[in-house]
């Protein structure tokens, strides 16, 4: 008889949004798509629920936090097992520690394995995140139980580590083999993807986080259904994400008038909505003249989106050509752009904006920062 398992990590309940606004949308957001989870276990008929460490921000769940999960867990009813991450770290006086999960979950509580069963011939073990940062965790594990061995930890594959990604329990594919697991469920990756031997036979999965956390994020942001049957072990991904983070580039290059920008901006943002949050970076370089008015646009467009956040970028003057002029205005050009080139990212930014102003109060324009 098969053995079914539903998988999910990565879910950051109660995370700060930083990179752009509509935190409190994209937070609820999060708990509706763990909602999702349990329904997907209970339409699948789920043996057990698996977490794979963040679930929540430690530093920011509160009573709300515990609630919410103690509801749907025991909404789910059937067996449930936490791995805690590094987001989610098992500590005293913890959501976690308190008992305000109810009795059908198990939380694996020391950075080390320990077995369950979950039938006759499948056994899960599981590996826990403390305040103390783990080693890598399959360095001298070895399951030799008989049947399948799933394996539960959040961690890093040290082959795939993400650009600015920090890892944590670090392993690779060749370590997951060794321990003798039949497969190994783990978290921490935002992008999911499955690990697969020559022969296709899955080593590792990352479901990716339920809904994308921050923007460039790559891979599948979802959860797994894991299926074991006569020691065959199957993994779908099932795709769970509602929002999208999006980052979309207009070109104006030639644009003879506030009209025709807009109308150019309306084609890039066609066909999204509001679960969509975009951060839109104009550039080109419009006809002499030509207004682009960032606040109009955000009027015009942010009401059909989940949030705009607009980079104006673009050109309206060829700045190395004025800079060789020999006038006040090369003066000031040359000035601001030497700052824009040896300076920080925000100085840079501030300088170029300047340079913009001034060209544009040279050439008696109405200035409106």
């Amino acid at each position: 008889m098969a053995v079914r398992i539903v998988h999910c990590a990565d879910v950051h309940l109660e995370t700060a949004f930083t990179e752009a606004r509509g935190g409190r949308a994209r937070r609820a957001a999060l708990a509706d798509a763990f909602g999702r989870v349990v329904d997907l276990a209970l339409e699948r008929r789920a043996d057990a629920l698996t977490i794979g460490g963040d679930l929540f921000e430690l530093e920011r769940a509160g009573p709300q936090t515990a609630r919410f999960l103690a509801s749907e867990l025991a909404r789910f009813g059937g067996a449930v097992y936490i791995a805690p991450g590094n987001h989610d770290p098992y500590v005293a006086g913890g959501i976690y520690a308190r008992g305000d999960l109810p009795a059908n979950v198990r939380v694996f509580s020391e950075s080390g394995w320990l077995a369950f069963s979950i039938a006759d011939d499948v056994t899960l073990y599981g590996f826990a995140h403390t305040p103390a940062e783990p080693g890598p965790p399959f360095a001298d594990a070895r399951f030799e139980r008989p049947g399948t061995r799933i394996a539960l930890v959040h961690g890093s594959d040290a082959a795939r580590c993400p650009p600015g990604k920090r890892l944590t329990a670090p392993f690779y594919a060749k370590d997951v083999v060794a321990s003798g697991a039949s497969l190994l469920l783990t978290g921490h990756y935002h992008g999911g993807y499955i690990e697969r031997a020559a022969d296709g036979r899955p080593i590792f999965a990352y479901p990716g986080s339920l809904e994308p956390i921050r923007f460039t994020e790559q891979g599948a942001h979802g959860a797994l259904v894991v299926t074991v049957e006569g020691g065959r072990v199957d993994v779908e991904p099932v795709e769970m994400a509602r929002t999208r983070l999006l980052d979309i580039t207009c070109d104006l290059n030639g644009t003879q008038s506030e009209h025709d920008a807009l109308a150019r901006i309306a084609q890039s943002l066609e066909s999204l909505g509001t679960c969509d949050y975009v951060r839109l970076r104009l550039r080109g370089q419009p006809q002499l003249g030509t207004r682009i008015d960032c606040a109009l646009i955000a009027e015009r467009f942010e009401s059909g989106l989940g949030t705009l956040d607009i980079a104006d970028d673009t050109l309206t003057y060829d700045y190395e050509s004025v800079a060789r002029e020999p006038t006040v205005r090369g003066h000031v050009a040359r000035d601001l752009l030497d700052l824009a080139g040896s300076s920080e990212t925000r100085e840079s930014e501030e300088a170029l904006l300047a340079l913009r102003f001034a060209l544009a109060a040279f050439s008696g324009e109405d200035i409106a920062p």
